[in-house]
């Protein structure tokens, strides 16, 4: 495998021993790396004229105890949709956002099934957990439109697509500046412990959730699910999927595409964007049938990016057996990076959401 970027080494050469080099600038120049080699530069955060209205709301929905509530985020020319089911509490609940993408818009509708596997509302609420659930096809639709950033949230933030350049926003940039924006609501909620809101996702959903929470450090964790090539595995030297692979979608800035061909020329790998969580916890899974994914480096992302968690924060990184001795369908939670995999394929199921709220239960976050 060639070897890693260093985390802990700034672009001038120099060692990043403590918690002001890191904050003050080596954190600052990766995420000034990803923006402008993978994922792209948002144009704005809250654009002006943002605002929220209640489309609809039902209290003890379908005879349960909770509060379904159709939110829109609004502002001149756009509005998208957000779905809330929040439980009764007589204090601010912690709170989920989940970025669901079209193949799973297309299998489910959580609005009237309370129970599918990708976001099990009865489960979660259950739990004493909000979740607000934003829909990739209503930001910037996924597979349909490449290259077409004339439409969606692009086509009203721009850049118009003549005017592109090659390190401008991309669907992940756009599905992530979306959760941003519900954070902003989530602000307003009384309801909610605006303190402890997670993002979370699956598959390219999970890779979103990751990229969400790195760039916006209101939000106290992350969950990715199955993420794998550009979300938590270690791209150099991993199986399965490659930027070749993935370059058929339109995830990622112009610039991204030079490495197909080089990836070890890449300034960046992703256990950098897993560190780039700290000192908050973050949590990373797989599924033991996922080799697209490479559930490995996928653990290999959680141990090299440790190194911030432990050497600048004297925190506890993952816990995780060497690689021969790693248990499936068992949680390893003690760390401030946690992980597990479970049985089965590429899929996010209540057996994972259960583990991230044991997780969230452990960390109070």
């Amino acid at each position: 495998m060639a070897e890693c970027p260093e985390i802990l080494k700034a672009l001038d050469g120099k060692a990043v021993t403590t918690k002001e080099e890191w904050e003050g600038n080596r954190r600052g120049e990766i995420m000034d790396l990803f923006q402008d080699h993978v994922y792209g530069r948002r144009p704005c955060e809250a654009p002006a004229g943002l605002n929220f209205s209640l489309g609809y709301q039902r209290q003890n929905y379908k005879g349960h105890r909770l509060m379904y509530k159709q939110l829109w985020a609004k502002f001149p020319g756009y509005a998208f949709r957000i779905n809330a089911f929040i439980p009764y509490s007589d204090k601010p609940v912690p709170a989920f956002v989940y970025n669901m993408h079209d193949f799973q818009m297309e299998a489910s509708c959580i609005v009237s099934d309370l129970n599918t596997p990708y976001v099990p509302i009865l489960d979660i609420t259950g739990r004493g957990y909000a979740v607000f659930v934003t829909y990739n096809s209503e930001i910037y639709p996924d597979l349909e439109a490449q290259g077409n950033h004339d439409c969606g949230v692009f086509g009203q933030l721009g850049p118009k697509l003549s005017d592109r350049k090659g390190n401008d926003w991309a669907s992940i940039a756009a599905w992530s500046w979306a959760m941003s924006r519900v954070m902003d609501y989530i602000e307003t909620d009384p309801t909610i412990d605006s303190k402890r809101v997670a993002t979370i996702g699956h598959s390219r959903g999970g890779k979103t959730a990751l990229w969400a929470a790195a760039m916006d450090q209101r939000f106290s964790t992350a969950f990715s699910n199955n993420s794998g090539c550009m979300g938590a595995a270690v791209l150099r030297g991993k199986q399965g999927e490659h930027i070749k692979d993935i370059l058929v979608t339109d995830w990622f800035c112009e610039n991204f595409t030079q490495y197909k061909d080089n990836e070890e020329a890449l300034p960046v790998d992703q256990h950098m964007l897993i560190a780039a969580m700290a000192p908050r916890p973050v949590y990373v899974a797989s599924s033991s049938l996922d080799s697209w994914a490479d559930p490995e480096h996928e653990r290999l992302g959680c141990r090299l990016a440790s190194e911030v968690y432990e050497k600048i924060y004297g925190m506890t990184g993952v816990v995780l057996p060497n690689e021969d001795e790693v248990k499936i369908d068992t949680p390893y939670q003690e760390g401030n990076i946690g992980y597990h995999v479970k049985t089965g394929p590429h899929g996010i199921t209540p057996v994972d959401w259960n583990y991230y709220m044991d997780f969230r239960d452990k960390k109070n976050v």
